[in-house]
């Protein structure tokens, strides 16, 4: 199989779990919305929470799941690790498009049906570079909790429970500084992108990401490529 073939094939897979977690998210949301005009609840806190986890169990399938099985058919270590990059990133930007989308569309749809949004921070005041900026953010961030899962599940396939648990420790620094660069205020949870003027970009954050990913990558490089076949 080539690697461009494999990287589709790996992608395909985990978009039609992403497909099944979307469509949940969809009908969460309708139903918290319903619940705020309800007078249940007073205002929805819209962040990628539940979609960082979702990539973060993405990540650590990808030991368990696709390594092994790919290990197991002869793909080469390099080749599946590549392979991996690629499906990962392109899921990360998709489904950031997918829940950019659609809390536009729910900004734009439930005044129109005679309701209230259900959240303070509307995207669709900000225009079209509100709605980039979310993108960007939603994609840095959800490949950034994928490559973390993907740490601690190659810490877990390579070294056994015992060893494994260090990963998971290993991994609190990087939570933690991805909890201080984030803007509580964003509607995204995530990098704070902009300054007070918009048009000047606070580059610092995006900075700081970028070496955690680099960071991760070249750790997950070295535990794939090592990595033992388990029978």
């Amino acid at each position: 199989m080539k690697q461009s073939q494999l990287g589709w094939s790996l992608f395909v897979e985990q978009l039609k779990w992403a497909a099944w977690f979307f469509g949940i998210m969809i009908i969460l949301t309708i139903g918290i919305t319903a619940s705020t005009q309800w007078g249940f609840l007073d205002n929805l806190d819209v962040s990628n929470t539940t979609s960082n986890v979702f990539l973060l169990i993405i990540g650590l399938l990808y030991s368990y799941g696709f390594l092994d099985y790919y290990f197991k058919l002869g793909i080469s270590r390099k080749k599946f690790f590549k392979a991996s990059l690629f499906a990962s990133v392109l899921l990360s930007v998709i489904l950031a498009f997918a829940m950019s989308l659609m809390i536009g569309l729910f900004e734009t749809l439930v005044p129109a049906l005679g309701f209230t949004v259900p959240w303070s921070d509307l995207l669709s005041s900000g225009g079209v570079l509100s709605f980039i900026k979310s993108i960007a953010d939603y994609s840095v961030s959800h490949f950034f909790y994928l490559l973390i899962g993907w740490f601690m599940g190659l810490g877990f396939y390579r070294f056994r429970w015992k060893i494994g648990l260090l990963f998971i420790l290993l991994s609190f620094p990087f939570f933690g500084v991805s909890a201080l660069l984030q803007d509580q205020d964003d509607i995204a949870h995530t990098i704070n992108f902009f300054t007070s003027n918009s048009l000047i970009i606070s580059m610092g954050p995006y900075v700081i990401f970028f070496i955690m990913i680099v960071i991760l990558i070249i750790c997950n490089y070295r535990l794939t490529k090592d990595a033992p076949i388990r029978l």
